[in-house]
């Protein structure tokens, strides 16, 4: 991961990485929120079938 620290990274309980294709590396923090807000709701929609 870039732009986080490592010491940042090693002590924290969970982190979450979101892949991104092409020339730009960065996302704010809403975009980022809504991303994993959704993979989340979409995997808990499916996960109870």
């Amino acid at each position: 991961m870039e732009g986080i620290q490592d010491e940042i990274i090693n002590v924290s309980d969970e982190v979450v990485e979101i892949p991104q294709v092409g020339t730009k590396h960065s996302l704010n923090v809403s975009v980022a929120a809504g991303i994993v807000l959704w993979d989340f709701f979409i995997r808990q929609k499916y996960s109870s079938y």
